[in-house]
């Protein structure tokens, strides 16, 4: 199934960066395209939150926003205004929308057992996706969105659309496991410059590799991510 969607992910790979440089050009400059995928970004978050609830305890809170807070600082290009919400579901879960809306689930803290270190890696992974246009690049593909988009005049709101759908269809396509390798560099790279310990990414990961019943539960989170064992290998390489 890996070998699937690196195949996939090879394929639809040139259509992506096609839509991407579709977007800037339809908006014009550099900071219109970050206004545009923010608008992409929040419309999509909030069709989701109208389908899922957003877990809002304080003590929560306060935790993401402290490990996120501390990795946005990190980030040498601040265009993106990063959010990080949890919202109650029993999957294990966290994915990116554009413009940097990120959202994970409980039972993902509760995994990473609410270690900043290890909760900081995988944060930083979702935003690397941000910061490397992953993630509009997978919205453009949606052709609901790319009709759209082209409508989005800056200062103005992303034309309202049917979007129930949308999210989920997002989330169900998954990137090419360059991408994903891609986005565990630059969320390793993020951590360690926010202060944070590198090596908590392979901690995780083996810790996830040597447990069946994780590797099960996170079946559809890691479905389209390369083999554990190349992903430790890369990090581990990266920190020494």
């Amino acid at each position: 199934m890996a070998g699937f969607f690196y195949n996939l992910g090879k394929k639809i790979g040139p259509k992506l960066r096609k839509a991407n440089w579709v977007v800037r050009s339809l908006v014009g400059t550099e900071a219109e395209s970050v206004k545009a995928e923010y608008a992409v970004g929040r419309d999509l978050a909030v069709a989701f939150l109208q389908e899922m609830e957003a877990d809002r305890e304080p003590a929560l809170a306060e935790f993401l926003g402290d490990v996120g807070g501390r990795l946005v600082q990190a980030v040498k290009n601040r265009q993106w205004p990063f959010h990080f919400l949890t919202v109650r579901s029993v999957q294990i879960n966290a994915f990116a929308l554009p413009g940097g809306f990120i959202f994970l689930t409980r039972p993902l803290l509760e995994l990473c057992r609410y270690d900043r270190d290890e909760v900081a890696f995988v944060l930083g992974h979702e935003m690397a996706h941000v910061v490397h246009r992953h993630a509009i690049d997978r919205a453009m593909a949606n052709t609901v969105i790319s009709a759209t988009v082209g409508r989005y005049l800056p200062g103005g709101k992303f034309m309202r659309m049917p979007l129930g759908g949308i999210v989920s269809t997002l989330l169900s396509q998954g990137y090419s496991q360059d991408q994903e390798l891609d986005a565990d560099r630059l969320g390793v790279r993020l951590a360690v410059a926010a202060g944070f310990d590198g090596w908590a990414a392979a901690r995780l990961l083996e810790r996830l590799q040597g447990s069946i019943a994780a590797m099960s539960a996170l079946d559809g989170y890691f479905s389209s991510h390369p083999p554990m064992q190349v992903r430790i290998e890369q990090i581990t390489r990266l920190l020494r």
